[in-house]
């Protein structure tokens, strides 16, 4: 293995704990956590603070608001074909539509959106990171996993939450990416219905995502969702899934 940079690991795993705090950490908890001394912990902070990777708050230290522009950066292409679809799909279901691309062995969120107002969600935030083989938006990258196109899943995150997701296929048909919605297994939705919503959705963007490199740069448009309440979409047009919500933050690591 190459030699690797201290002070850029240390720097990165005090970026990844800013990450998981409500912006009160401490440079004393910091340097516990990293085991370096407070010193140290303040020293960086105080250089990510000058490039906007971290910010000083009232009750002490969160990540920078130059997190979200390189996070912007991330699969850009994919996440703008997907960002509208995945927001449909949060609204219909009042649920955690979510985005994931594959590097090496394991699964990554890229964008995701949560909907309804509900007290207790589902999180699965950008750089979220889980085994390929395990929840519905990793096998859904992996060969022979789908079943009518889909994958469903529960428990194998987090106790208690089901997901289900769909490829997102290049020109040639191999999975790039996966659309998924998480959700309470107690309040999940018809499995029909969500089932063909999120499939329908990844098929769009797949689509749009071949027009693109066949340089057709118009995307076509995501359907627009029934308002809450309504009867199923009319025949001739796949349902749409309505759903639960979310209840456990889904874990940043594995």
């Amino acid at each position: 293995m190459a030699e690797q940079s201290k002070t850029v690991d240390a720097a990165l795993r005090l970026l990844a704990r800013l990450a998981e705090s409500n912006g009160d950490a401490s440079a004393t908890s910091l340097a516990r956590a990293l085991g370096i001394s407070r010193t140290a912990a303040a020293r960086l902070l105080a250089t990510l603070e000058v490039h906007g990777l971290a910010r000083r708050t009232d009750a002490g230290w969160g990540p920078g608001l130059g997190l979200l522009a390189l996070a912007a950066g991330v699969e850009p292409l994919l996440r703008g074909l997907a960002r509208a679809e995945l927001e449909q799909l949060a609204a219909r279901f009042r649920e955690t539509a979510v985005l994931t691309v594959r590097e090496c062995d394991d699964a990554v969120a890229v964008d995701h959106v949560v909907g309804g107002t509900r007290v207790v969600q589902i999180h699965y935030p950008t750089g979220t990171r889980h085994p390929l083989t395990a929840g519905a938006s990793g096998r859904a990258l992996l060969p022979g996993s789908l079943e009518d196109g889909v994958v469903f899943t529960t428990g194998e995150l987090e106790p208690g939450v089901t997901g289900v997701a769909a490829p997102i296929l290049d020109a040639a048909g191999r999975p790039v990416a996966s659309l998924g919605l998480v959700a309470p297994e107690h309040r999940f939705p018809d499995r029909a219905e969500v089932a063909a919503a999120v499939r329908a959705a990844a098929s769009r963007v797949s689509a749009n995502l071949a027009r693109h490199h066949a340089g057709q740069h118009r995307p076509a448009p995501p359907e627009a969702a029934p308002p809450p309440g309504s009867g199923p979409p009319p025949a001739g047009r796949p349902p749409r899934a309505r759903g639960g919500g979310a209840d456990a933050a889904l874990p940043t690591g594995r």
